[in-house]
């Protein structure tokens, strides 16, 4: 039973635009805005990854990886096929908008609301997915959500199948291709995949018409058969990657039991939330609008007075007024918060309910005759936050892609049917105004994480010709800020030897490999196995140049989340630097504090360690 309206819903305003197809071509048009507007100095990890991954070497005997591969398998493929200019690397994150838009509009049109209701879901789940503020297309986060998406897409269509014979050939064709796609996500983030081989495991029982056994037989071998494929192309073992990815990389996010722990903290974590006065306001601020709407503004069959007609243009001037306010009140990086404080507090009370009906359907199916396998498709989001915090040490902030697919599944999932009419309008009002706040939000940080930052969208860039990559849009202050480096690594002479601190992106712009394929070392994606293996060999032979982030902040931050204060390997790495700069060793030959914050410090050092 629908939490919204799915069949005498009123015709909407301009019905005979297809709203659809104008949302999800605006969708299109955002994403791309964000691919041109995304510059930070972290860029380049994938591209190194992949570039050296084609030169014969494997990506976790000898690369020091802690991440899953299929990343880099992507970018390698793409790098083969359109090569390694600025524009054409950007041709995945492209295809990555167009496919995962595709995709949650693919989802909408499974329910019977109206063309204009489809076009606000597929919206305001994208926005809200996106909406992390450390989101962007030409990373792993929408590589994950796409194959999730296409993943419920599956189920779907297994739900949607005969019994019969020839039904049966659909629902074992349709579980190998959902085995696929949930092995690509293993491959693209371990503890995402983990929930969702076991979430779409569930699904596939309850969902499939017929032949649920072997369906599910045939799902776990398309799944294993699939990391394997994978793992191949890497080049390295199974023992191998589960060393360095699953085993080793625990450490850094504070050991096995502690990642296990974290989902635990997720209720404490929404409770405190709750408790700041800016969620409180936030929420009232989006139910007043959703009430003025509802009451004030819904379309209606009845003629226009003079009364309501002031009715409307009173409730236009609140809404406006309370947007503005919204504006300069709330897009910021905790505020964005308060909407995913909002939605996870209704996904949890969705999966009690559900589990609630589940249990009474199985014993007593007469008294919950509504009962649907559909509703526990909601497992799948509900699954994804649990995997989210275990990297995010139980934390909600930043988990948005499994409440955007949330509000996109809650048509055609919820247990819940809302049949008051302005109470349905202010759902859809209030889903609208997030939404909003979402996009409003990206338009002003397109990208943050910790100390990278990128300025608001087309503000201050420019087409730049670089001498490597050709034409690439920058940001003018982050050009200002990499130009030197590179000028005095290229004034040293021919022998240029480059390990950059803590992301490779001067190894990038500079266009100098990564040394000893070091190409990434942050606090919590690298083993501790590679950050003392890095300490030993700067001890030993180091670089000619290093260029080292030094972000005390940042490094104290991460001991606090995931080693209970404890110092990480790489407050060691730090003390070592800097003992080798106060004793002459080594020489600092530039220095900047590009991106530096209050409580986010930051200084980049170009350290020459020998002549």
């Amino acid at each position: 039973m629908p939490l919204y309206p799915t069949s005498g819903v009123r015709k909407p305003f301009l019905s005979g635009m297809r709203y659809q197809y104008v949302a999800v071509f605006l969708l299109i048009l955002f994403g791309l805005a964000m691919i041109a507007n995304t510059q930070v100095a972290a860029d380049g990890t994938w591209y190194w990854y992949a570039v050296i991954l084609h030169s014969g070497k494997r990506l976790y005997a000898d690369m020091h990886l802690a991440l899953q591969p299929l990343m880099v398998l992507e970018t390698e493929a793409f790098l083969d096929l359109v090569g390694n200019s600025w524009l054409a690397t950007h041709v995945p994150a492209v295809l990555s908008v167009i496919v995962y838009v595709l995709g949650l509009w693919t989802i909408a049109r499974q329910s019977t609301l109206s063309d204009a209701h489809k076009a606000i879901l597929t919206a305001s789940g994208f926005l809200l997915a996106i909406s992390f503020t450390a989101y962007r297309f030409d990373d792993y986060h929408v590589l994950g959500d796409s194959l999730k998406t296409y993943s419920l897409i599956a189920l779907l269509m297994i739900h949607k199948s005969n019994p019969g014979k020839e039904g049966m050939c659909r629902i074992l064709g349709v579980a190998a291709l959902l085995g696929a796609l949930v092995g690509l996500v293993l491959m693209t983030r371990l503890p995402d995949g983990a929930a969702m081989i076991l979430g779409c495991a569930i699904c596939l029982l309850l969902l499939a018409p017929s032949s649920k056994l072997l369906s599910l037989a045939i799902y776990a071998l398309s799944t294993a058969l699939t990391v394997l494929i994978v793992l191949h192309f890497t080049g390295d073992t199974v023992r191998e990657w589960a060393n360095a990815s699953i085993f080793q990389a625990v450490g850094s996010k504070g050991g096995t039991g502690s990642v296990l722990a974290y989902p635990m903290i997720l209720p404490r974590d929404l409770v405190r939330w709750f408790r700041y006065p800016m969620v409180k306001i936030f929420i009232a601020y989006t139910l007043g609008i959703a009430a003025i709407w509802a009451f004030l503004l819904r379309p209606s069959a009845s003629p226009q007075t003079r009364t309501r007609i002031i009715k409307q243009l009173l409730g236009i001037a609140i809404i406006l007024f309370a947007l503005r306010d919204i504006y300069h009140r709330f897009l910021t990086l905790d505020a964005i918060a308060c909407v995913s404080t909002l939605y996870m507090l209704v996904l949890l009370l969705l999966i009690g309910l559900i589990i609630l009906r589940f249990a009474v359907w199985v014993v007593t199916p007469a008294k919950i005759p509504s009962w649907t396998p559909l509703e526990t498709l909601l497992i799948i989001p509900f699954g994804q936050v649990l995997a989210s915090t275990m990297g995010s040490a139980g934390g909600h902030v930043g988990i948005y892609a499994p409440l955007g697919m949330m509000i996109l599944l809650l048509p055609i999932t919820s247990p819940i049917q809302i049949r008051w009419e302005p109470l349905r309008s202010m759902l859809y009002a209030a889903i609208v105004v997030t939404a909003i706040f979402a996009a409003g939000y990206k338009i002003k940080t397109p990208y943050q994480w910790h100390t990278y930052t990128a300025r608001p969208m087309f503000v201050d860039r420019h087409w730049y010709h670089h001498p490597l990559y050709g034409p690439m849009i920058i940001d003018s202050q982050l050009l200002n800020f990499i130009e030197p480096v590179c000028k005095d690594i290229a004034a040293s002479g021919n022998q240029k030897e480059l390990l950059s601190l803590p992301y490779g992106f001067a190894n990038y712009f500079c266009g100098i490999p990564p040394w000893d394929d070091y190409v990434t070392t942050f606090y919590d994606t690298s083993t501790k196995e590679t950050i003392f293996g890095l300490m030993d060999k700067l001890q030993k032979a180091p670089p000619q140049w290093i260029f080292y982030q030094r972000e005390l902040d940042n490094l104290r931050l991460h001991e606090e989340t995931f080693n209970r204060g404890q110092p990480i390997p790489h407050r060691y790495l730090d003390q070592l630097i800097m003992q080798k700069i106060a004793q002459g060793e080594w020489q600092v030959v530039f220095t900047s504090d590009f991106n530096n914050r209050e409580h986010m410090s930051n200084q980049w050092l170009l350290i020459r360690t020998r002549p």
